[in-house]
């Protein structure tokens, strides 16, 4: 009976420890962690509207660090291609300043920062073609 019992409280005890553990140590990482949401991107012609079909997208953004596990903050980026409606979604984005970068057949490039500050943001970009040398 003895035996039981101190098993009993062992167990209670680890049980015990590894909570105040991931309370010490884990819960001020997820407190660290910035907010995220989803960047949604259209690409368009400016003088068409027409959406424009496998734009290749750059989107680099700081991927901050934490406090707790010393972590270095670090650059990031994703490429993607539009789908047949201009469109891609970049998601698990953290909020603050992004930088995309919008390149297409027969048309000007694009590059530009941009602030993530609400969930879903819609980013429109319009293409131009070249213009002709003089």
């Amino acid at each position: 009976m003895l035996q039981t019992r101190g098993n009993k409280q062992l167990i209670l005890g680890l049980c015990f420890a590894g909570l105040l553990f991931l309370l010490v140590f884990q819960l001020p990482a997820w407190a660290d962690s910035p907010e995220r949401t989803s960047v949604n991107v259209l690409v368009k012609d400016t003088v068409t509207d027409q959406p424009i079909i496998n734009a290749r997208l750059t989107l680099r953004f700081r991927e901050p660090g934490g406090k707790a596990r010393l972590k270095r903050s670090k650059t990031l980026s994703f490429s993607a291609k539009t789908n047949v409606q201009g469109r891609y979604k970049f998601t698990n984005i953290p909020k603050g300043t992004i930088h995309l970068i919008v390149t297409a057949e027969r048309h000007q490039s694009f590059g530009q920062d941009f602030e993530l500050e609400q969930d879903n943001q819609l980013i429109e970009v319009k293409l131009k073609k070249p213009q002709p040398l003089l």
